[in-house]
């Protein structure tokens, strides 16, 4: 591990591209947590009214292939992929597929708070991936900044006591594992590469196995009311921006840096509870909202010299 002040060694890795707005980074990845968040809300309404978790995964994601795929074909500059690489993003569309149902499972069989901030440990496993592989130098600044987001999420969506199930913690870990596993490798494959045509090829595969998930089970619930099937477009729409916009930004600022404004999703969906289920946040929550906000600007605050995040 580094001081914070020195200059990050040469790894012979491609550093990631550098923006004469450092900023916009960082935003695109605040809003694209903001739009998960926002994804995530409207699907557990459209739970409620009839949809089902794999409805709405094989729905967002399909949708998410569609839009990324018409865009690319009437985009002049869109980056053709070799076919070795192509297969290689086909294959990263079964981990989308992994940490999609691992999450999904988890939330199914234990509390939300335990398994949202248990998959929340990809920011950290992120972090150590990218130092022990040379994508990025890990600083004390760094990990006091992971730390103290994973610190905050953990005040903030107040994980409670209970009867702990294992297979559903079980879950929660392969989903935070292989999470951070697909953000290590873009961060690798998306230097200086435009991320839409790998994004396009992963969420095809993924879509592809959701659809034949659905097929093994021989049925595809969708909501009954209009409320619900409002919920269930929605869903679909706010991931289909935030998951290409996501992609977009690990090829600007680094995957440990997108996994640390990540935390704002949480924070997010704990806000969305008080504005669409009357859930009041306690002053601990509060405190542990404030703690992943710190963390952020801090993250967003340049080092002290040239290089260092």
């Amino acid at each position: 591990m580094q001081s914070d002040k020195q200059v990050p060694r040469s790894t012979g890795a491609e550093p990631v591209r550098s923006s004469p707005r450092p900023w916009v980074g960082p935003v695109i990845v605040l809003i694209a947590a903001a739009c998960l968040a926002f994804g995530t809300a409207l699907a557990a309404v459209s739970f409620q009214h009839g949809a089902t978790p794999l409805s709405v995964l094989s729905y967002r994601t399909t949708l998410a292939f569609l839009v990324l795929a018409v865009f690319l074909a009437f985009s002049r500059r869109a980056e053709k992929l070799p076919w070795r690489l192509r297969l290689f993003c086909l294959g990263l569309g079964f981990i989308v597929a992994i940490y999609s149902f691992g999450l999904v499972g988890a939330i199914a069989r234990i509390p939300l708070a335990l398994a949202v901030l248990t998959f929340y440990l990809y920011p950290i496993l992120v972090g150590i991936g990218a130092w022990a592989t040379g994508q990025e130098s890990m600083t004390w600044r760094k990990l006091a900044q992971l730390l103290i987001a994973f610190a905050g999420l953990a005040l903030a969506l107040n994980v409670g006591g209970g009867q702990l199930n294992l297979a559903g913690l079980a879950l929660a870990v392969m989903a935070a594992v292989t999470f951070a596993l697909l953000l290590l490798i873009n961060g690798r494959i998306l230097q200086g590469r435009d991320s839409r045509p790998v994004t396009m090829h992963m969420l095809g595969m993924g879509a592809a196995i959701f659809w034949i998930a659905d097929l093994t089970a021989g049925e595809f619930p969708l909501p009954e009311t209009d409320i619900g099937m409002a919920a269930f477009i929605g869903a679909g729409i706010f991931y289909t921006f935030a998951i290409i916009t996501l992609f977009r930004a690990v090829g600007m600022i680094g995957s440990v840096r997108v996994a640390l404004f990540m935390n704002f999703e949480p924070v997010t969906s704990v806000a969305l509870g008080i504005l669409l289920l009357g859930q009041p946040m306690t002053g601990v929550q509060l405190a542990g909202a404030a703690l992943v906000i710190l963390a952020i600007v801090w993250a967003a605050v340049p080092g002290r010299r040239a290089g260092v995040p």
